[in-house]
């Protein structure tokens, strides 16, 4: 059955398959390959990617030398007449040709044939691999040899086109090898869910059943110790759970009947039953290997850049060295024209350049997931080391998300319960950080609430609501400004008695203003080393808030950013970030909720506390937890990131302009120019591994 080319990718390499494509049986079921070779692949190995590749890869490279080193062996003779002036029999000398020609077509056949399709396919869409140089090398080398064995006279470089394509081979299993290990801690997300979970039957039995066949709808029994596999809801039992993977929050988390539980979690006491809620695709586990494996095949700005320069670099190498050859061959010296040619194309193979950008910025991706904060692209990565400015928003990032209800002042003979009560019952509404709060209080005082109608939500001003057929506003001091609404002078005494450190509310009915709320906040754990860190950095900060200035300036004096602004409404908050972002990189932090228009308007959004709630759409960086100090970690991850990707460059361009100096000159072999060509792959992937 044929399948439509980009409706699907190979089941063994990932690619996009291009052309038609046929499904081949495979276990219980048919999968897609672009090629027999990939399916060759997976039939050998048993392994997918680039582990199978590495592994093949060795394979044919063991094939290779061997081969390699007996043509070697027996070329010896041959150059032995050709150096000391020994006389080799003629029937002797063809027969070990022959001999010779029938070790180098294994060789070029299984180690070339790849490297010609892939140079085919490039060609064919209008890109000229790196491996075109190599290719021609070989074949130009056994072309020769192949045309002098079967005439009887001239030079044979047998020796030469195999080891080309052995070493090659072998330059390919180190990159392939070092692609598989930087991208192979992308499985380790899903990797600590245990293989089996012990599915909960009707009668009360449990049965071990794989973790990818549980359905919605399942319940699962976990036991003290266990790494909880999936996402949903406690059913039965009482426990506390370790959420630091997802959240980077040490303390545990008290799971009972009605509350959720996460994948990746680990249950530290008590028994749990959990019904599943959510296909194992949609599991918090799942979203982020996913979520790191579109990362990882979304290739970055500067690996452009090095794929752009390669695209030039390939033809005017195979100018220069089909140059090389007719110069030498109009002077006579055939064998010093095919050894330059021959030089020239493999010293300039630009290897380096296709492993310099992906190896690091796999590896820094990696880096920041293993802090927890997930970047959702490569050029995210590298924007983040050139950002001038970091936004804050105040409530849930510079302070506790939630903070506490600490005072209710009541107006006339109301009761400061019955003030909470309207509040609460009209907060329920919400999900502001203030109206989790006074649902709390409420509950914890064992409030009854009342039914709110006609709910109206003012973003970053307040909330209006009906009940018992009264009109009641709750909102800032701003809002009831703007509105015109008067605020009798004894409430507003005791409000200005409030610390500066205080956020305040006022409740308004159909005649007057009968109250306020206090709130107290907290400044969360770290804060004052994060924007210490960014300021000797050179990056400027600038809090955003609703607050009034009063309460702003508080927060100044203890967090001592460059700048804070106060009585922001979402729209002003845009607006403060489209101004300076038209002259610099800014970033914007904030909880991802309430803060997402701010997020979508500066260049780089970060989003706090998503362990359980991955993507934010408007965040390019989402932090599992709510510890800033990522923040820094993350600009100076992305700056070594950056000079190492321009190092591994600089060292590429350097050695290709030396060796094809070294080349011309005739200073230098064919068997030399690819040893050196995995030297500097070499090079590049361990200064990559220092990141």
């Amino acid at each position: 059955m044929a399948i439509r080319a980009g409706e699907i990718k190979c089941y063994q390499c990932g690619l996009p398959i291009t052309d038609y494509a046929r499904r081949r049986s495979l276990k219980d079921q048919d999968e897609a390959f672009c090629c027999s070779g990939c399916f060759l692949v997976h039939k050998i190995t048993g392994k997918r990617g680039d582990e199978g590749l590495s592994q093949i890869l060795a394979g044919k490279f063991g094939l290779g030398f061997l081969l390699s080193m007996n043509i070697m062996m027996l070329s010896a003779p041959l150059y032995a007449g050709a150096y000391a002036s020994i006389t080799i029999p003629e029937k002797f000398a063809s027969a070990i040709k022959f001999v010779l020609l029938c070790l180098s077509l294994p060789v070029i056949l299984i180690l070339g044939y790849p490297i010609l399709k892939s140079s085919y396919n490039s060609i064919k869409n209008r890109i000229i691999g790196t491996e075109l140089l190599i290719l021609i090398g070989a074949v130009s080398a056994f072309l020769i040899s192949v045309k002098a064995t079967i005439a009887g006279s001239g030079e044979i470089y047998y020796e030469t086109s195999t080891m080309i394509l052995t070493l090659f081979t072998l330059g390919r299993y180190i990159d392939t090898k070092a692609r598989w290990k930087a991208s192979e801690s992308i499985k380790g997300f899903s990797s600590i869910i245990p293989a089996e979970v012990l599915l909960l039957r009707h009668d009360n039995t449990t049965e071990k059943t794989p973790f990818e066949k549980v359905s919605i709808g399942d319940k699962v029994l976990l036991r003290p110790g266990d790494r909880i596999p999936l996402d949903g809801v406690v059913v039965n039992g009482c426990g506390s759970v370790d959420e630091s993977f997802l959240t980077g929050e040490s303390k545990p988390v008290i799971k009972k009947k009605g509350t959720e539980v996460f994948s990746g979690s680990i249950n530290l006491d008590g028994s749990l039953v959990v019904e599943v809620k959510k296909p194992v695709d949609e599991f918090v586990v799942k979203k982020i290997e996913r979520l790191m494996q579109q990362i990882r095949e979304n290739p970055s700005h500067i690996k452009r850049i090095g794929d752009a320069i390669a695209a030039y670099f390939v033809p005017g190498i195979v100018l220069l060295s089909l140059g090389s050859l007719a110069y030498w061959m109009a002077k006579g010296e055939t064998t010093t024209a095919v050894m330059r040619m021959l030089s020239i194309l493999l010293i300039s193979c630009p290897c380096a350049f296709g492993i310099a950008a992906p190896l690091v910025i796999w590896r820094g991706l990696t880096r920041a997931a293993e802090k927890g904060a997930i970047i959702t692209g490569a050029d995210i990565l590298e924007s983040f080391s050139r950002v001038k400015t970091i936004f804050f928003d105040k409530t849930g990032t510079i302070t506790s998300h939630a903070p506490a209800l600490s005072e209710i002042y009541t107006e006339g003979l109301r009761a400061a319960d019955e003030l909470l009560t309207i509040a609460a019952s009209i907060e329920a509404h919400s999900t502001h950080p203030l109206a989790v709060s006074m649902l709390k209080e409420a509950k914890e005082k064992g409030l009854s609430l009342l039914e709110a109608v006609n709910v109206r939500t003012m973003p970053g001003l307040g909330i209006m609501a009906e009940i018992k057929q009264k009109s009641y506003c709750i909102g800032s001091r701003t809002w009831f400004e703007e509105m015109k609404i008067s605020i009798p002078p004894r409430i507003l005494r005791e409000y200005e008695k409030t610390g500066k450190d205080k956020t305040v509310i006022f409740i308004k009915d159909e005649e007057d203003v009968i109250g306020f709320f206090v709130f107290s906040q907290s400044l969360r754990d770290g804060i004052h080393d994060t924007f210490r860190k960014i300021r000797e950095m050179g990056i400027n900060t600038v809090i955003l808030t609703g607050d009034d200035k009063h309460g702003a300036l508080y927060i100044k004096d203890m967090v001592k950013p460059d700048e804070i602004k106060w009585q922001l409404l979402p729209q002003d908050k845009v607006r403060e970030i489209e101004t300076v972002k038209k002259a610099q990189i800014v970033a914007m932090v904030g909880d991802g909720i309430n803060d997402a228009p701010a997020l979508e308007a500066s260049h780089i959004g970060i989003a706090m506390g998503c362990g359980t709630e991955l993507t934010r759409e408007s965040a390019k960086i989402n932090l599992l937890g709510d510890d800033l100090m990522l923040i820094p970690y993350l600009i100076q991850l992305s700056k070594r990131v950056r000079r190492k990707v321009f190092e591994n460059f600089f060292w590429a361009f350097s050695y290709n302009v030396v060796g094809i100096y070294l080349a011309v000159n005739g200073a230098i072999t064919p068997l030399f120019a690819v040893i050196a060509m995995i030297v500097s792959s070499l090079i590049v992937i361990g200064n990559s591994a220092r990141l």
